[in-house]
């Protein structure tokens, strides 16, 4: 269970313990004056005092005549005894919901920091792929277009040129490609032109290409129109990471990845499901891991207030699910100015080639 759900969860349980401790108090203490009450008028009918003096006489040393006021004044100190640790019991609950209370808070302000510092990475990813689309790509589209001229130029009369600048024109869609990729980790492909089903489809079609004996079922559900960008980033992160991890160790495996976005319900505003199952060989979960993938999808999942699970056994594949509500990820008001995303680079057409 999330922690600002255990918190919340925990202020309810004590508010309820709580209540019932107070129905308690006053149901023993309407216990205990029924009781009194009913032992005085058992006493006044058969007399008890007479008959513990007339069995207590023959020891009247040892002034056992007393021994009622001896009681009393015990009993009362046991009810002085149990009212203070009552009232003790009452401030202990009252500071346990206090700081119960600023847990959530701090939790709640911990998740809206965590959500700001996502939105800045990919602010600043979307700065830098813009910046090598932009700067890079013109100058390296100018040395492809000059060594193609070269090429041109010299192919009849200086077969040495000729080949220089076929070796210039293989650098620079060297470089193309390079820099293509570093965009493509930076910025999901599609993900703001074409969106979330899209970029996802994307990043399928391309393990489909890159694990052929592995069979890739996608099954997209709702609208998911109007997300928040960290949120669409971050369900984005999950499917590539999960894939990712297929291709370490279930490559010849059946995956199957389910998009689902429920209906908004009353007041609540509906959530979105991922998960991605597979057939492969599965892991011991109690098992220590190497890896840091895991471990970052779930603190990405938790830091927008969303829930992460694994469910996995040796030989019986391995599966896992994401829920995070539809408003996570909603920045805070603020004038930054935001980049436009950019277009990976493409080669022209004198050097395209493959990836």
């Amino acid at each position: 269970m999330h922690p600002v759900k255990m918190v919340r969860s925990g202020v309810s349980r004590s508010s309820l313990s709580s209540s019932r401790f107070n129905s308690a108090t006053w149901r023993d203490s309407a216990c205990v004056l029924v009781l009194t009450m009913l032992t005085a008028v058992l006493c006044s009918l058969f007399d008890v005092s007479e008959l513990a003096y007339r069995w207590t006489r023959r020891a009247e040393r040892f002034q056992l005549d007393e021994l009622p006021v001896t009681l009393c004044v015990l009993a009362a100190g046991l009810a002085w005894f149990a009212w203070r640790r009552y009232r003790e019991s009452q401030r202990e609950l009252a500071h346990r919901r206090a700081l119960e209370e600023q847990a959530e808070r701090l939790l709640a302000e911990n998740r809206r920091l965590a959500t700001q510092a996502i939105e800045a990475q990919e602010a600043e990813r979307r700065h830098l792929a813009r910046e090598l689309h932009d700067e890079l790509g013109q100058y390296l589209n100018a040395i492809t277009l000059d060594a193609a001229r070269i090429r041109d130029l010299s192919s009849a009369r200086e077969p040495e040129i000729h080949r220089v600048s076929l070796a210039v024109m293989q650098s620079a869609s060297f470089v193309y490609r390079q820099i293509g990729g570093m965009i493509r980790r930076l910025r999901p492909i599609g993900l703001d032109e074409l969106g979330l089903p899209s970029a996802v489809e994307h990043c399928v079609d391309g393990w489909r290409t890159r694990l052929p004996h592995a069979s890739f079922a996608l099954t997209v559900d709702g609208d998911f129109t109007g997300l928040a960008d960290a949120l669409n980033v971050t369900l984005y992160r999950l499917v590539q990471e999960a894939l990712t991890n297929v291709s370490k160790f279930a490559r010849e495996s059946r995956v199957e990845i389910y998009l689902v976005r429920t209906p908004a319900d009353g007041e609540r505003h509906g959530e979105i499901v991922v998960t991605v199952a597979d057939d492969g060989p599965g892991a011991d979960l109690w098992q220590p891991r190497a890896g840091l993938g895991l471990i970052g999808m779930r603190e990405r999942v938790e830091s927008l207030g969303g829930e992460f699970h694994l469910a996995s056994r040796p030989g019986d594949g391995f599966m896992l699910c994401a829920r995070l509500p539809c408003q996570a990820g909603v920045p805070e008001p603020s004038g930054a100015p935001s980049d436009e995303p950019s277009a990976p680079i493409e080669p022209p057409d004198a050097v395209r080639s493959e990836n």
